[in-house]
């Protein structure tokens, strides 16, 4: 089987058992140029539900969680299905979130999505993805505080405060919105306090680098080429806001996917099995959250132990619920 046919097999579990994609309903694919690959497939598998289908290309935004442009973001309120794969997320925006909640459309987005990721992810057993994430959704439910240690240095501790949700890759009802590829659970901290040293985020955080926290906010990030990336990012948003909420902490979430492997593409990274991520920035998009920025950006922290309430869940980076 070549590249092109594990695309479309893969394209058609996505279509098939996370969008439950009918006859009856519009689908709208969009993407960026440098993910056109991708959406071709799931136009193409699209197309074999239903005949109501739409390709839309934008230019790339400069940052994950700056609103699409506005033409963009009406045609999302037009679709009863879109499935986003683009360049930089679009996940934590008004736009999507409108759509869901006021027209709601059904969105999966994948961001920065590759092919290899997207054939990987989409290969998951997602009935193990269910079960690994709903029993991590009740820890996280039933506990205060975590506590998170890693063998490159993080020493931090949040307080959970809000409600968590899982993200099982089941985007089948009205207004439903996801990641695809999907396997975490995850919620808004209240705040957090202490060292996390991100091993990965992307292209911006390539080695290990670390960001204090004090009362949910980045008090200082290490001086280094990943610390400048990191740094020059979270700085561009908070100019562009005129505030620092760019600095606060957004989502806490572990990991449950046992497919997805650590690649270098966030997407991808945050949702392997006992790995745990920390984003700053927007969170409004889950329960409880109500920090609003133009920034959302996950950073990745590899085989770390996790405690809530001084209960081990994580014991570096194996799941032990």
């Amino acid at each position: 089987m070549d590249k092109k046919e594990h695309l479309f097999n893969a394209a058609m579990i996505a279509m098939k058992q996370c969008m439950a994609l009918s006859s009856k309903e519009s689908l709208l694919v969009v993407s960026n140029i440098e993910t056109n690959e991708i959406a071709q497939a799931l136009f193409e598998a699209g197309q074999r539900f239903t005949s109501d289908s739409r390709w839309i290309v934008y230019p790339t935004g400069k940052m994950s969680g700056e609103e699409p442009p506005s033409w963009v973001a009406d045609a999302l309120k037009l679709a009863d299905v879109v499935v986003a794969p683009t360049q930089k997320s679009i996940s934590h925006t008004r736009a999507r979130r409108d759509a869901c909640e006021k027209y709601k459309t059904r969105i999966a987005t994948l961001p920065g999505i590759t092919v290899d990721s997207f054939i990987r992810g989409l290969s998951a057993d997602y009935s193990e993805i269910k079960r690994l994430s709903e029993r991590v959704q009740q820890a996280l439910a039933s506990h205060q505080k975590a506590v998170i240690t890693s063998p490159s240095g993080t020493n931090l501790t949040i307080t959970l405060g809000n409600p968590p949700i899982k993200s099982i890759g089941q985007i089948t009802q009205p207004g439903a919105f996801s990641n695809l590829p999907d396997g975490e659970s995850e919620l808004a901290p209240t705040t957090a306090d202490g060292i996390l040293v991100v091993d990965r985020c992307g292209d911006y955080i390539t080695e290990p680098t670390k960001i204090t926290i004090s009362d949910g906010y980045i008090t200082n990030i290490e001086k280094s080429s990943s610390g400048d990336r990191f740094s020059h990012l979270i700085d561009t948003a908070m100019e562009k806001e005129g505030n620092t909420n760019a600095r606060y902490i957004a989502e806490f979430a572990i990991g449950t996917n046992p497919s997805a492997r650590i690649t270098g593409n966030i997407l991808e990274d945050e949702k392997v099995l006992g790995t745990c991520h920390i984003a700053f920035g927007d969170n409004t998009s889950f329960p409880g959250g109500k920090n609003e920025s133009v920034l959302h950006i996950d950073t990745i922290v590899i085989s770390p132990t996790i405690l809530l309430d001084g209960e081990m869940i994580v014991d570096n980076g194996q799941l032990k619920i």
